[in-house]
């Protein structure tokens, strides 16, 4: 199973912000390299080629990479919806369950949304009081 099933308070979620943005400075240049990789392979007149074996062999190693890095976030209960740098943490707001959430380059975590909603369904968090402190469950 990956990760946790983790309630965050914004303070939690925040405090976190250091560790991604570094995570994702580092993981942002391979997602980009990677996806270099995959268009050119798509793109190649035979796949069978064998000049595109080392091309393969360095996507595939950008990939292992990524999924290593982020898995290390996954473990903390956090989910990440775009390798590029979304990440989501899971909040209560009331009596309903929420995503806090964070993208890359944000000095904070600044907005929330419904769970059913994603990014396109932001809104700021006006009162940080209104997400309840978290407890592991």
């Amino acid at each position: 199973m990956i990760g946790v099933m983790r309630y965050f308070s914004v303070e939690e979620a925040n405090r976190l912000v250091p560790l991604l943005s570094r995570t994702f400075e580092r993981v942002r240049p391979w997602v980009e390299r990677a996806q270099e990789l995959a268009d050119t392979l798509s793109t190649a007149s035979s796949a069978n080629d064998p000049n595109l074996a080392p091309l393969r062999e360095e996507r595939d190693g950008l990939l292992e990479s990524i999924r290593s890095e982020l898995l290390q976030l996954q473990e903390m209960g956090l989910e990440i919806k775009g390798a590029d740098g979304l990440v989501d943490f899971r909040a209560h707001r009331g009596g309903e369950q929420v995503y806090l959430c964070w993208r890359y380059g944000d000095p904070a975590v600044s907005h929330w949304h419904a769970l059913l909603d994603g990014f396109s369904g932001r809104r700021p968090i006006d009162s940080p009081d209104d997400f309840a402190p978290t407890y592991l469950s």
